[in-house]
C-alpha cells in the first residue's frame, strides 16, 4: 500500500476512529473523575561510602569497593520484608507487606549517593509518615547492623582481656611464691603489654561503636503535600486521546484487511483488466422511484454529467471504431448495470448516434422503468420466430434515433436462445442500422445468459458498484468472460457516495440466507407466482424454497457464493465492538452527569464511591 492508500483508509473509516477516540477519552476522564485522590511524599536518604568518625581514628568500616553496586544494594535493602513489617506495625496500617511495597517507590537520584523513598496514600499525612518511618527504620537497621560486628569484636577483646588479666595475676602470684626471676619478669612484661594493647583496642572499639551511625542518613524528611498526584484528568484525557487514536487506527485497518470489496478505481482496473471509463455518483430517488433515466430527466445533475463523461470515454477507447456492439453487465446483482446501460444508450442517442438498445434480461426486465415501452412483444418473440425484429423494435422518444427491444416473455431456455445463431444474426441486423448496439444482460455470476450472449459482441462494459462489489466476484466474472473469448472494453464504477468520483467507502449488505438470490428464486416459485418470482404479484424476500434453488444446476442455477468467513467475522466483530463502545459511551456520559450533579447539589455520592474504592 502507498501513502495515499493509507490516507484513503483513514478517511473512509474516520467514524470508527472518531468513535474510538471519543469513547476512550471519555472513559479516561470518567475514571479520573471518580478515582479517589492519591497523595505522594518523598524522603531522601544519603548513603555514606565511609564513616567519617571511624576514618578520623584510622579505620574504614563502611567503604564501597564498587559505588554503583553498593548504592543499588542499599536500595534493595530498604525494601526487605522486616523493614516493611516494622513500618506497618509502628503506623498500625493493618495491611500486608506486599501491599505496602506497592505503595512505595525507592530509587537512586541521578549519579549521586542519595536514595529517594516515595510513598503514596489516599491521606497526605499518612503518605509522609510512611516515607519517614521507612527511612528511619532503614537508618536504625543499618546502624544496628554495623554495630553488631563491632560489638562482636568488643566481646572478643573483653574475653581476651580477661584472660590476659588472669595470666598477669597468676604470674604475680608465682613471683611472690617463687621469688623474682628473669624469666618470670619477662613473661609478666609480655602479659602486661598484651593487656595494655587489648585495653586500648577495647576502648577504640567502644568509641567506634558510638560513632557508627550506619550506611544511611536522612537528609530530607518527607513533608505533607496538599496537591494529589492522582487523578490527573488532563494527563489521563491526553493519554486516552492517544490510546483512542491508536486503537481507532488499528480497528480501521483491521476492518480494511477483512473487507473484500473493491474500493478504488485502481482495484477495479486490476481485477477486471480494463480501464475505468466512468465514476457514477449515487443519486437520491423520489419517493416510490427505484430507477430513472437520469441523463434525460435530470440533465443538469452530477450523475447526468458523469454519464456524459462515460460516453466520451467510450469514444476515446474506441478510437479504432472496432467496437460497435457493447454488452453491459455486472458480476453480481444490484450493481447498477441496467441503469448504466439505459443512460449510456440515451446519452449516445443525444450525441446524434443511432442507437439500438436491447434488453436480454428475461427474468427481471427493467426496460419499462427507463423508457416508455411495453413488454408485449420482445426479444424472445423475435428469436422464437413468432414476430419480426421490425415489429418488436420500439421508439420511446421521437426526437432521438433510439430503438428499444424489450426482452419479452420468459422463454423456457433463455441461455440456449441467447447463445444461438439467431441471436448473432439479430445483433448483426441491428449493426447494419445502428452506430451503437447496447445490450443489457443479466449478471454474469447469477445466470449463464450474460456469458452466452457475450460471445456475439465486440466488447463488454462491466459495472461495479462502489464499495459493494467484491474482489472474488470480479475475478470470477473476468474468468467467465475469458472462457468465452469476450473482450472487456472498460469498467464503470456506479453508486459512489460523496459526488462524482467521490470514491467513498461503505459496507455491503447481504440477504437473509447469506448469498445472492437474484434469479434462482424464479424457478423455486410456483406457477401461480408472477413473472418476477413474487407470489400473487407482490414483491418480497425469497422463500426457503427459493433459497435452496441456488444449488439447482439448471437455468439460473449458477451458484453465487455466500458471505465469506472473513466478511462474516468482520460484520459480527463490528456489531459487537459497536455495541460495546456505545455501552461504554452511555455509562461514561451517565457518570459525568452524576458527577457534575453531585458537585452542584452536594449529595456526596462521589465521596462515598471514593472511600469505597480506596
Amino acid at each position: 500500500m502507498e501513502l495515499r492508500d493509507y490516507l484513503n483508509v483513514i478517511r473512509a473509516r474516520k467514524w470508527v476512529i472518531i468513535q474510538a477516540v471519543v469513547i476512550v477519552t471519555l472513559v479516561a476522564v470518567v475514571v479520573s473523575v471518580i478515582q479517589a485522590p492519591s497523595y505522594e511524599s518523598e524522603a531522601r536518604v544519603l548513603i555514606a561510602e565511609k564513616d567519617t568518625g571511624s576514618a578520623l581514628l584510622g579505620m574504614s568500616l563502611s567503604e564501597f569497593s564498587q559505588p554503583e553496586r553498593g548504592l543499588q544494594t542499599q536500595v534493595q535493602l530498604m525494601q526487605v520484608r522486616p523493614l516493611l513489617e516494622n513500618t506497618i506495625r509502628k503506623l498500625d496500617l493493618g495491611i500486608a507487606p506486599d501491599d505496602l511495597a506497592k505503595r512505595i517507590t525507592i530509587s537512586g537520584v541521578g549519579q549521586t549517593n542519595i536514595v529517594s523513598i516515595k510513598a503514596t496514600d489516599g491521606d497526605s499525612q499518612m503518605a509522609a509518615d510512611i516515607a519517614n518511618t521507612l527511612a528511619e527504620e532503614f537508618v536504625t537497621w543499618s546502624r544496628d547492623y554495623k554495630r553488631e560486628s563491632i560489638q562482636a569484636a568488643i566481646n572478643e577483646v573483653e574475653m581476651r582481656l580477661e584472660e590476659s588479666k588472669t595470666e598477669i595475676l597468676e604470674l604475680g602470684k608465682r613471683i611472690k611464691d617463687e621469688g623474682k626471676s628473669d624469666d618470670l619478669s619477662a613473661e609478666l612484661s609480655i602479659a602486661t603489654g598484651a593487656y595494655t594493647t587489648l585495653a586500648g583496642q577495647l576502648e577504640q572499639l567502644k568509641i567506634n561503636e558510638q560513632l557508627e551511625v550506619g550506611s544511611g542518613r536522612i537528609v530530607s524528611p518527607a513533608v505533607v503535600t496538599e496537591e494529589p498526584v492522582e487523578p490527573r484528568p488532563v494527563r489521563n484525557g491526553a493519554l486516552g486521546l492517544a490510546v483512542g487514536v491508536v486503537f481507532g487506527l488499528g480497528m480501521a485497518f483491521l476492518y480494511e484487511y477483512l473487507d473484500n470489496t473493491i474500493k478504488s478505481s485502481e482495484e477495479a482496473e486490476e481485477f477486471y483488466g480494463a480501464p475505468v471509463l466512468g465514476l457514477i455518483p449515487a443519486e437520491k430517488f423520489e419517493k416510490g422511484e427505484k430507477r430513472r433515466l437520469t441523463i434525460v430527466q435530470h440533465a443538469g445533475s452530477p450523475a447526468a454529467e458523469a454519464y456524459r463523461v462515460l460516453r466520451n470515454s467510450l469514444d476515446f477507447v474506441n478510437f479504432e471504431h472496432d467496437i460497435k456492439t457493447l454488452l453491459v453487465s455486472s458480476a453480481a446483482p444490484a450493481e447498477g448495470k441496467s441503469t448504466v446501460a439505459a443512460n449510456l444508450a440515451a446519452g449516445l442517442a443525444q450525441a446524434g448516434k443511432k442507437v439500438a438498445f436491447v434488453n436480454c434480461d428475461f427474468r427481471r426486465p427493467t426496460t419499462d422503468q427507463f423508457f416508455t415501452v411495453n413488454n408485449i412483444i420482445g426479444l424472445a418473440d423475435v428469436l422464437a420466430g413468432t414476430n419480426t425484429l421490425k415489429a418488436a423494435l420500439q421508439q420511446p422518444m421521437a426526437n432521438l434515433n433510439l430503438l428499444v427491444l424489450t426482452p419479452g416473455k420468459l422463454p423456457p431456455n433463455p441461455s440456449e436462445l441467447l447463445g444461438s445463431k439467431k441471436m448473432e444474426e439479430l445483433i448483426r441486423s441491428l449493426e447494419e442500422w445502428a452506430d451503437w448496439v447496447i445490450i443489457d444482460s443479466p449478471p454474469l455470476l447469477a445466470v449463464a445468459d450474460g456469458a452466452a450472449v457475450a460471445r456475439w459482441v465486440h466488447g463488454v462494459l462491466m459495472v461495479s458498484k462502489g464499495t459493494e462489489s467484491t474482489r472474488d466476484a470480479a475475478r470470477k466474472a473476468r474468468e467467465m468472460l475469458d472462457k468465452v473469448g469476450a473482450r472487456v472494453a472498460g469498467v464503470v464504477v456506479w453508486g459512489l457516495e460523496g459526488g462524482a468520483g467521490g470514491g467513498g467507502y461503505g459496507y455491503y449488505g447481504y440477504g437473509k440466507y447469506g448469498g445472492y438470490y437474484y434469479y434462482s428464486d424464479y424457478y423455486a416459485n410456483t406457477p401461480a407466482d408472477d413473472k418476477r418470482g413474487n407470489k400473487n404479484g407482490k414483491s418480497g424476500k425469497p422463500t426457503k424454497a427459493s433459497a435452496k434453488a441456488v444449488d439447482i444446476p439448471a437455468e439460473g442455477g449458477i451458484y453465487i457464493p455466500p458471505v465469506s468467513p472473513g466478511r462474516r467475522f468482520l460484520q459480527a466483530f463490528g456489531r459487537i465492538m459497536t455495541g460495546v463502545l456505545v455501552a461504554i459511551a452511555v455509562i461514561a456520559i451517565i457518570v459525568l452527569v452524576v458527577y457534575f450533579l453531585d458537585q452542584a447539589m452536594g449529595w456526596g455520592i462521589i465521596a462515598m464511591l471514593s472511600l469505597g474504592l480506596g
